[in-house]
């Protein structure tokens, strides 16, 4: 296991039952969001679970990258040690073991603690993860450019930017749509503009040391799981990853198929409460 970097403490907050026994999920976002990103699942789930709702580091009200931590041999095991970090103090202040659910960067990061820490996560929903083979690992300077471009217009223009939003992405829950927004405001650009958001440790590896139940949801179209990873990732033989592929989803797939996803992972969670 690379060695952890710098657990620095992590913005989160909470929702659900203030019954200390009721089962606590933690929920990591991707690149550029937030914890406040998982409004329609909060409202979904917080009747019978405790919400987590984590910053990543760099990400919302979180602290920002160091100079050494951004110029060190891989940021994301900053990320990965402070994400660590803000897990072992929810599960020990909840009782045990959580659930946990990452979309992309942070799914990356949810199957990565299944991997390593088994023994503060009892299982995890893998929401598209950012699995990326090495030669596709660091983003090309155009598209990287763009990205840092489109959250500085977030930034200067957040209502054009909802407007915008709503129309390309009509099948949103519509709650979701601010908080995206306001997320794209609070990224750290020193760090987006590294073009990374995937750990350095090879997506293949960790998968197969996955060692606590793991549902992974993958979309159909786009999203950073390529055909060819896809295809790797069907040939691991670890029994505990079971993935699926929503159709007709898009990169959220939580937002683009709201129905499908909760279909699938609410009684998934509920089994593994």
């Amino acid at each position: 296991m690379p060695p952890a970097l710098d657990a620095t403490e992590l913005a989160y907050r909470w929702s659900g039952p203030a019954d200390p026994s009721a089962p606590t999920i933690v929920l990591l976002h991707g690149l550029g969001d937030s914890g406040d990103c998982w409004p329609d699942a909060v409202r979904r789930w917080s009747p019978d679970y405790r919400l987590i709702g984590v910053d990543l580091l760099g990400h919302g009200r979180s602290p920002r990258f160091t100079p050494e931590q951004l110029a060190s041999p891989d940021p994301m095991e900053a990320m990965y040690a402070a994400a660590e970090a803000t897990v072992a103090r929810v599960a020990a202040a909840h009782g045990g073991r959580v659930l946990a659910v990452g979309h992309s960067m942070g799914g990356g990061l949810a199957g990565a603690l299944a991997a390593r820490r088994p023994d503060l996560v009892a299982a995890v929903v893998l929401e598209d993860p950012a699995w990326r083979d090495a030669a596709e690992r660091v983003q090309p300077r155009g598209v990287v450019h763009e990205r840092v471009a489109e959250c500085r217009a977030f930034a200067d223009d957040p209502a054009g930017q909802l407007e915008k939003g709503r129309a390309d992405n009509p099948t949103w829950p519509d709650v979701e749509l601010a908080p995206w927004v306001e997320s794209k405001a609070q990224v750290d650009l020193a760090f987006l503009d590294l073009g990374i958001a995937n750990l350095l440790e090879p997506w293949d590896d960790i998968v197969a040391s996955i060692a606590a139940p793991a549902l992974v949801l993958l979309a159909e179209r786009g999203g950073p799981v390529s055909p060819a990873v896809r295809a790797s990732a069907a040939g691991i033989a670890n029994p505990l990853v079971d993935i699926r592929v929503v159709e007709g989803a898009g990169h959220c797939v939580r937002r683009d198929r709201a129905e499908a996803f909760h279909a699938l992972v609410d009684p998934w969670l509920a089994g593994h409460a």
